[in-house]
């Protein structure tokens, strides 16, 4: 009875341990599109997402998604399915209302990364502009029935 009451702990430390490395692993994607390469890390407590940029030299990797203090940028980082959002809110101070915004969509189903930017203006958010950066995508068409 009490050698039980000792391995459970052990079992659950170990599970808890292996299966999250385990889903990490699984959920590894990499994606091109344009001048830069994502790589999305997926598990069962949420995603990583990293950028590299390709014409880069020093091939140094930074986070798809973070906040910046010191510019008044406030990042938020959400993953739907195959669908990864960016909101990006800029602010002149954090303590006042925010002036601008983007939306970055990394689209692993549409092999897309779309850009909608926004400016605060008459107590509402106004779109501005769009931008489409097209992927590398090694996806192999489907096969259609041939009836006969």
């Amino acid at each position: 009875m009490i050698r039980s009451f000792f391995l459970l702990p052990f079992i659950m430390v170990v599970s808890m341990g292996v299966y999250p490395a385990k889903a990490a692993n699984e959920g590894g994607h990499d994606i091109s599109c344009g001048d830069h390469r994502y790589f999305i890390e997926t598990s069962w407590f949420g995603a990583d997402v990293r950028i590299i940029n390709i014409n880069d030299n020093a091939a140094t990797d930074s986070p798809y998604c973070q906040s910046n203090a010191a510019d008044q940028m406030v990042a938020k980082l959400s993953v739907n399915g195959d669908d990864i959002w960016c909101v990006k809110t800029f602010y002149i101070s954090l303590d006042r209302q925010p002036i601008a915004k983007t939306s970055r969509l990394l689209s692993l189903a549409l092999g897309q990364v779309v850009e909608y930017e926004y400016v605060w203006r008459g107590g509402e958010w106004v779109k501005t502009d769009i931008h489409n950066i097209n992927c590398a995508v090694n996806k192999e068409p489907k096969r259609q029935q041939i009836l006969d």
